[in-house]
């Protein structure tokens, strides 16, 4: 039996609605690490809840495990890390998180600096 993406993406949409029915938070059902980006986001989740400040945070594991790539890996696929967006982004979160939005801005200063524009 050929596997079918519509069907899989409408049986996680259901699973996630299911949970948000009984109560379960968006950090609740992002933690869980085991929906699509696609059916997140058709049930209007972000893919993170993260919210990096001026310093830095500590992550604890369970972020750290939400917020890296599913299967662990630094991987890059057709020039794009992670092959998702999504994913990239999501790690990105983490990182700019734990390292603070300051931190961001002065490596974008010293990039310029550089003369590398981003």
């Amino acid at each position: 039996m050929a596997w079918n993406r519509e069907k899989h993406l409408n049986s996680e949409i259901q699973e996630i609605k299911t949970l948000q029915s009984k109560g379960y938070t968006t950090l609740d059902i992002l933690d869980r690490n085991e929906f699509s980006y696609d059916s997140l986001k058709a049930c209007g989740l972000p893919i993170s809840y993260l919210v990096p400040k001026l310093e830095g945070q500590k992550l604890t594991l369970q972020e750290w495990d939400t917020h890296t790539s599913i299967e662990h890996k630094w991987e890059l696929v057709n020039g794009l890390p992670f092959g998702q967006e999504d994913e990239r982004d999501r790690v990105m979160l983490g990182l700019i998180y734990s390292t603070a939005i300051i931190a961001h801005l002065h490596f974008r200063v010293c990039l310029r600096k550089l003369s590398i524009h981003i």
